[in-house]
């Protein structure tokens, strides 16, 4: 009876010291957290900078040295406009990169099942000729048609009239200019303590991490889609080529030429003439997160932080598993003995 009293004491205080070192990584674990949030912060403010710098220079190389006869032909005023419209556009995406920070830890939404680069160039564009550093596409002359629904959706329409309650609504806002920022200071903490978990800061962190690339995707596609409609791009050029373009990844397409460029060659087909077809050299926009890094130091110091936090993080949930693993297994012996008795 001594012995079995003996082995309890002794199982108290594992417990107890396991449960205080758990307590400690815990402590670690959060003070990581909201350095990991204030790391990300810089970062995605530099590489909201970076990206709006690289779009310009990329549309720059397009009209200058891809298409600089569609270019001249514009008037000085559609030049303007075009510029204006893709400083808006990556002012808008910058915008949505430092929104991504926003996301509640606690809202698991679906998983974005995208189809991947390769399975969709596998599906429209043919093998990549390297020695061109092109890709082809082959197409139906005849089969190219476009909606321009798809290309520019129309925005949604808005009543001007307002229910009362949304009156007095904005015209409280207009009394109280800091509400918006108490408001984001309050979501802000309200993040960090959530990611005081170690599995909300992990999903956190990896949500953002996908949501990076989508955002350049679609920053290109849409900076693609308003040099055609300015006609620098060709007018023919398929709405499924624009938007495979943009799917492309650094490892997708060969190195050499500008940065975040990506070259087509686009074969036209024609159906009563088989060996007869026009070949095109599509040059589109295709912004790569692995170029924009390494064209910009200040980016790339934010992301080796991000790197080194997240060393420390693995470690730390390493530990913590551990430790936890522990602790079920001294739980689990207590439960056996507390159930367990000697046959007469």
């Amino acid at each position: 009876m001594g012995y079995r009293y003996g082995i309890e004491i002794n199982m108290v205080g594992a417990t107890k010291r396991i449960e205080e070192e758990l307590k400690k990584i815990k402590e670690a674990i959060a003070d990581i957290a909201k350095e990991l949030y204030e790391t990300y912060q810089g970062y995605l403010e530099a590489l909201g900078q970076a990206m709006r710098q690289q779009l310009i220079l990329a549309s720059y190389n397009i009209c200058t040295e891809a298409y600089p006869e569609a270019f001249l032909n514009l008037s000085f005023d559609r030049r303007q406009k075009m510029q204006e419209e893709l400083r808006e556009t990556a002012k808008v995406a910058d915008k949505e990169l430092q929104e991504l920070l926003q996301k509640d830890p606690d809202e698991r939404g679906e998983e974005i099942n995208e189809t991947s680069a390769a399975e969709l160039m596998m599906s429209l564009l043919s093998e990549g000729n390297y020695e061109q550093k092109e890709a082809t596409l082959n197409l139906n002359e005849e089969g190219i048609e476009f909606d321009s629904s798809i290309l520019f959706p129309a925005q949604e329409t808005f009543s001007e009239s307002q229910p009362e309650e949304q009156k007095v609504e904005d015209k409280k806002e207009n009394f109280e200019p800091n509400t918006e920022n108490q408001k984001e200071e309050n979501n802000r903490k309200n993040i960090i303590d959530k990611l005081d978990n170690i599995d909300n800061l992990i999903y956190w962190q990896e949500s953002i991490e996908k949501k990076i690339p989508e955002a350049l995707r679609n920053l290109s596609h849409q900076t693609n889609c308003i040099l055609k409609k300015t006609e620098i791009l060709p007018k023919k050029l398929p709405e499924k080529v624009l938007a495979a373009a943009t799917k492309m990844e650094a490892g997708d397409t060969p190195i050499g030429g500008p940065p975040n460029i990506l070259n087509l060659l686009v074969e036209a087909d024609n159906s009563e003439k088989e060996k007869e077809s026009k070949i095109t050299k599509i040059t589109a926009v295709n912004l790569r997160l692995s170029e924009i890094e390494f064209a910009d130091a200040n980016v790339t110091v934010w992301r080796n932080k991000i790197r080194k936090l997240l060393g420390k993080l693995s470690q730390l949930q390493r530990e913590y598993r551990k430790k936890q693993r522990e602790l079920s297994v001294i739980e689990a012996q207590s439960a056996w003995r507390s159930s367990w008795y000697e046959e007469k």
